[in-house]
């Protein structure tokens, strides 16, 4: 983890992506209660789950993690290298449930990153798509496509209809909002594909070789025709995200009333890039008082336009969260 210190007023303001902990009682565990914008609350019962890691290691040095619903019901279990809610460093296998007591995913990582194979079951049990990693390049994040990296080997609706098998036959998907259809071949996405998006309001075709899109092209509902070789863009700040922690640290201004409470701790607030790169609708899921979220708010308000994501062409809304460390310790010569 990359940090960023800076010299305020004899005070230093650490980046960094961490978080808060709650430790037991015992001392044997860390235990967490989590809200739904995934901040930390003191309250069991305002928490969407419970996130527990163990402190002791196992023989590969890894803390046992273990997350459960409301009810009691598992929810999570898997293994981390730090044993720290806010940045977990997976490694193995990691295994998410329904909340009917099902397995949902199991998912093998190396470094914080998939890996190996990873199997999804739909809420009945049964098997929904096995998909192989051939090594770890693809980071835990939901906005890529993943067919960027990795093999599709198996593949069936959810009344257990096969339709790739070994890595071979035609995919079709279809839900309230959206709909895709295609071929693979070898794991692999094959020739024309087509689909569409939100509810049928846009439309996109695709052409694939070896899983390499060569060609996209998508019609929005006003008729407009969008080009891209890149399915997900992710938003991206000038310079990249490092500027951005940099501009922080320069031009955070740490409230009186928090220097004086000698406040430390780590804020994280989400905000929405908009289609056109500014942020908007900003909330703070980890909040440290006297002030502080304000200031990191007003901070991010100051800072440069983002290039916005991008979907099938076409600008996209993308929420995004930066976590500020704070630290009113004496500032090191």
């Amino acid at each position: 983890m990359h940090y960023y210190p800076l010299n305020i007023h004899k005070y230093i303001i650490f980046l960094l992506f961490m978080g808060i902990v709650i430790p037991s009682k015992a001392q044997e565990t860390i235990v967490s209660y989590i809200k739904k914008n995934r901040g930390f609350t003191a309250v069991k019962d305002s928490a969407a789950y419970t996130n527990i890691i163990r402190l002791s290691t196992n023989e590969l040095g890894l803390h046992e993690l273990n997350e459960y619903y409301p009810n009691g019901n598992l929810k999570r279990h898997g293994w981390t290298k730090v044993a720290d809610p806010r940045r977990l460093y997976l490694e193995g296998i990691m295994e998410s449930y329904h909340n009917n007591g099902n397995l949902a995913v199991s998912a093998g990582y190396k470094d914080n990153k998939l890996s190996d194979t990873l199997k999804r079951y739909y809420e009945n049990g049964l098997l929904k798509e096995i998909r192989f990693f051939s090594s770890s390049e693809a980071s835990p994040n939901e906005f890529l496509f993943q067919d960027q990296h990795s093999r599709l080997i198996y593949y069936a609706d959810s009344t257990g209809r096969q339709q790739i098998v070994n890595g071979n036959g035609m995919f079709e998907f279809k839900d309230s909002i959206n709909s895709e259809k295609g071929q693979y071949i070898d794991g692999l996405r094959q020739g024309h594909w087509e689909g569409t998006l939100k509810k049928g309001k846009n439309k996109f075709e695709e052409w694939y070789e070896k899983g390499v899109l060569s060609k996209g092209t998508s019609t929005d509902s006003m008729g407009n025709v969008h080009s891209y070789t890149q399915r997900d863009v992710q938003p991206e700040y000038p310079g990249g995200i490092k500027n951005l922690m940099i501009f922080i640290a320069q031009n955070y201004k740490y409230p009186k009333e928090a220097l004086n409470a000698k406040v430390s701790g780590q804020l994280l607030i989400s905000f929405v890039i908009e289609k056109n790169g500014l942020a908007n609708e900003f909330e703070v899921i980890n909040d440290l008082g006297y002030g502080t979220a304000a200031s990191g708010i007003a901070v991010l308000k100051k800072a440069e336009k983002w290039t916005p994501g991008y979907q099938y062409g076409m600008p996209v809304r993308v929420q995004y969260s930066i976590p500020i460390r704070l630290n009113t310790a004496p500032a090191p010569n």
